[in-house]
């Protein structure tokens, strides 16, 4: 079975069956990661710098109000 015919019948399923399905898939995919998986290394620090630039935004919207102004001269 290819993965488009897999697909497709798992939308055949109810939601239920769906995230049962989902679960399971994901504690099999977890049973097959090897440790290194699970704790990444980050050497590489342009990702971690990309990450932080995209979030900017998002936090400058809720961090940027008059009742957190305070907390910018300490």
């Amino acid at each position: 079975m290819t993965l488009q015919e897999l697909m497709q019948e798992a939308q055949r399923l109810s939601w239920q069956e769906q995230f049962h399905l989902a679960a399971r898939l994901l504690q099999w995919a977890e049973a097959k990661m090897p440790e290194a998986i699970e704790q990444p290394d980050y050497q590489d620090s342009s990702l971690v710098t990309s990450a932080a630039k995209v979030s900017e935004p998002s936090f400058a919207l809720v961090w940027n109000n008059p009742e957190d102004d305070a907390y910018d001269d300490l």
